[in-house]
Order: structure tokens, then C-alpha cells, then sequence
């Protein structure tokens, strides 16, 4: 490929201001002539001109065809394909256009002749999609992977989904804008007769996204894409003419009233390292995820925060194994002494944003394990470090957001084991608000 100037790209920049840098580099790194090619091969293959796509196809498939029937081909008609491969490739090297245009052509010419040596355009995008496929379920399966928060119980350090109550309705631009920016979808709904709710049933829409129903005593349902507390959350606290039903479950509507005028936005999306526990111990106050497998209380035992369901957690690591804990006057006491770790310390603090109760221990007795609940009012736990099963050491896992209602967390179903645990959360990717970024 040349340069503006006709010459090659390597000596192009050799002529360019940066002569100096780029003559050391290409002195010294022999390699970084090839590695230039290959970016203009590969990742920016769609921005150089057409004769040099061509050429590369062509290669490929001269490649491709050489492999596969080297064992049948006659040695002179091997040899042959071999020249005129080696001379596109020396072409597409130098970036020497008339050289690479001639021998494509030869080599099209050929292979044409020969049924199935050129592979069909869908079979190349064909190819191309099953290559990122696997790249892409190899990375998530082993390296990184996604995960969505849709509840609240890590706020304000990471977002579930929120409502975020609205007056009026919204320009069409600033829908788009919000759905890009936040993921935030709105929902404007007003009551045709009275109606009363009666119930929320949460669910899952496109057996992804996390919904919840209210259903109301004339039949009618409208559905909310947020978890069940957030929901039960936004439905107390909307209107002030409500506040003297505030201790009833259920709110009646009469004709005209707005029933819902919120913007709903998607939970953060977060990615976490599965390979960092395979290089060093999980660190007491990082945000982790875990799966719920073999965890009592969670699939079998509801609770009013709409988490049970999930098969993963996002939850701040509060205890390692060995560790003794109990939470005393909002405290959360490691070993006798309250917690070193500044992100625990934060939520303990209690000030803005964070809830102003600070640690809040379950009330003695409860009954949603076995007839108590793992960490209450009064009492200490201690976490196993089993050396003879390493996988059955213990963790425990408690949200930002940690009154009784908001997170479901170690107080009420106990510890977590090492088997449980994929990784760090590290990086916060979407939507674009202050927690983007890393995950402190």
C-alpha cells in the first residue's frame, strides 16, 4: 500500500517530522514493518483501498486452497500456487500496487476455474461471525464478563434501576438522549376509572429484563421495568396526597389521576474479572459477584426486595475467612474493632448518600434460617477457613444500602462459599453517569 506521497507507508514515515522516532523504531524493531501491514490488513482493513482488500482475499484463499489439498495437488502445479502466493504476499508487504493487482488477478483467474477453491462472500461473513462468537464466549466464559444490576441494594455505590418521578411528558429527542445516555425508558400512565392496586408480581421480560406488574382490582395490569422494591419504593413516595395512606399497602385511583410519570434507568452494567481470584485472595470491601448456588434462603425464601430470584449477586465483600463480625451502633466490627476498609467505613458512616442508619443488624429472633437469621442484634459470626476444603471457605456479602428492606444480603441467608465466588467487579461500562469507570 502507498503512501499519499507514492511512497511505501513505512517510507512515507521515515520522510514525515517524526523521521527521527520512526527510523530508531523501524531500526531497531525489524517486526514493526509487519506490524504495520498487519493493522492495515486487519483491524483497518475497511479503510484501505479496494485492491488491497482484494489482494488479501486472495491470499487467504490461495492459502486456504494450498492447505487443504497439498497432499493431492501435483508437486510442479504445489509449486506453482506456492510462487504466486509468496509473490502477493511480498506485493502486499512493500505495499507495491501494480505487483499485487497482477498477481490477484492471476490468481482469481486460477482459482475460478477450480469449483469451491474461492469461497462465496457469505461464507466469509459467515466465518468471520463464528470466529468473534467463540472469541467472545472464550473471553466471558474465562477472562470478563458482563453483569446487570437491577436492584437497589448497592446504592448510591452502583445504580439498580431507579424511577426517577417526571413532570410532563418529554420531547422525542430528550427520550432518545436518555435512553442512550442512562438507558432510560419512560412511563406515563392515567387512570381511566377508579381503580386500586392490589398487587406487584415481579417477572422477567425477554427472559432478561427485570419487570414488575402491578395489578390492579379491575383487571388491568400495567407493567414497570424495574424490580419489585424499587417499584413499591416509587408508588409510596409519588404523591403527597397519599401521605396519610402511607402505612397501607395499596393506593386507589380515581379518573384523571396519573398513576405513573417516571423515567426508569437501566442498572449499572458492570464487568467482572474472572480471572483476578486465580492470582490473589479476595480483599475485604471490594465490590464482588457471586453465584447463588447451594445458598439457602435465596430460591426458596422471599423476601420484600426482589433479589431472590436472581442467580447472581453484586454485593461489597464485608468478611473473609477466619474473620469474626457482628454489626454494633451501625458498626460493622471485624475481629472486635470496626472495619479499616474506607468503602465499609463510608456506609458505616452513615452521612449523605449513604442511608443515615449506617450497618443495621436483623432483629432477634427471625425466622428465615432454620429459625434465625445469620447475623443479628447481639450476636457474632465466624467465618470457616477450612485448610482440608478451600472451596467451602466462608464470605460474607452485604449491600451498600443495608436497612432491613433495601438488601438481601448475608444477614438474612449467611455466608458465601469460595465455590460461589466469580470475581471483582471492576469496571462500571453504562450507562454514563458518576459511576462510570472503576468500581472503587
Amino acid at each position: 500500500m502507498t503512501a499519499p506521497d507514492g511512497a511505501s507507508w513505512p517510507q512515507h514515515f521515515m520522510n514525515s517530522p517524526h523521521k527521527s522516532i520512526l527510523a530508531y523504531l523501524f531500526d531497531h524493531f525489524p517486526a514493526a514493518d509487519a506490524i504495520l501491514v498487519f493493522m492495515l490488513d486487519h483491524p483497518l482493513a475497511w479503510f484501505t483501498p479496494k485492491w488491497r482488500r482484494k489482494g488479501r482475499m486472495a491470499l487467504k484463499a490461495v492459502r486456504r486452497y494450498i492447505n487443504y489439498n497439498r497432499d493431492i495437488l501435483p508437486p510442479e502445479r504445489l509449486a506453482e500456487f506456492q510462487e504466486n502466493r509468496d509473490l502477493l504476499k511480498t506485493a502486499l508487504l512493500r505495499g507495491d500496487r501494480a505487483q499485487t493487482e497482477s498477481v490477484t488477478a492471476k490468481l482469481e483467474s486460477t482459482l475460478e476455474s477450480i469449483p469451491g477453491a474461492l469461497p462465496s462472500g457469505l461464507a466469509e461473513n459467515v466465518e468471520v461471525l463464528f470466529v468473534i462468537l467463540a472469541i467472545f464466549l472464550g473471553l466471558r466464559c474465562y477472562v470478563v464478563q458482563p453483569f446487570r444490576i437491577p436492584t437497589g441494594s448497592m446504592q448510591p455505590s452502583l445504580n439498580g434501576i431507579r424511577a426517577i418521578p417526571q413532570e410532563g411528558i418529554p420531547s422525542l429527542m430528550k427520550k432518545i438522549g436518555d435512553m442512550v445516555l442512562y438507558g432510560g425508558s419512560y412511563v406515563h400512565e392515567t387512570a381511566q376509572k377508579e381503580k386500586k392496586i392490589v398487587r406487584f408480581v415481579p417477572g422477567t421480560k425477554y427472559l432478561l429484563l427485570t419487570v414488575t406488574n402491578v395489578q390492579f382490582d379491575d383487571g388491568s395490569t400495567l407493567e414497570i421495568p424495574a424490580a419489585e422494591a424499587e417499584t413499591r419504593r416509587y408508588f409510596l413516595n409519588q404523591e403527597p396526597r397519599f401521605e396519610a395512606e402511607r402505612n397501607t399497602p395499596f393506593r386507589t385511583y380515581l379518573p384523571g389521576d396519573t398513576i405513573v410519570n417516571a423515567r426508569f434507568d437501566a442498572g449499572d452494567l458492570i464487568l467482572v474479572n474472572k480471572m483476578a481470584y486465580h492470582f490473589r485472595k479476595p480483599e475485604r470491601g471490594e465490590v464482588f459477584v457471586f453465584d447463588t448456588r447451594g445458598i439457602e434462603g435465596i430460591a426458596n425464601k422471599g423476601s420484600s426486595t426482589g433479589q431472590e430470584g436472581g442467580t447472581h449477586y453484586v454485593k461489597r465483600l464485608c468478611g473473609v475467612p477466619g474473620d469474626s463480625l457482628s454489626i454494633k451502633d451501625s458498626q460493622l466490627i471485624v475481629n472486635g474493632e470496626p472495619a479499616k476498609e474506607w468503602t465499609i467505613q463510608r456506609v458505616a458512616s452513615g452521612k449523605p448518600p449513604y442511608q443515615p442508619c449506617g450497618y443495621v443488624a436483623l432483629p432477634a429472633p427471625l425466622s428465615l434460617l432454620d429459625g434465625r437469621a445469620y447475623i443479628t442484634e447481639g450476636t457474632t459470626v465466624h467465618l470457616s477457613k477450612d485448610k482440608n476444603r478451600p472451596y467451602l471457605r466462608e464470605y460474607v456479602a452485604l449491600g451498600d444500602n443495608s436497612t432491613r428492606e433495601n438488601s438481601f444480603d448475608s444477614r438474612y441467608w449467611g455466608p458465601v462459599h469460595q465455590y460461589n465466588i466469580v470475581g471483582p467487579a471492576s469496571f462500571c461500562l453504562w450507562p454514563f453517569t458518576s459511576h462510570w469507570g472503576l468500581i472503587p
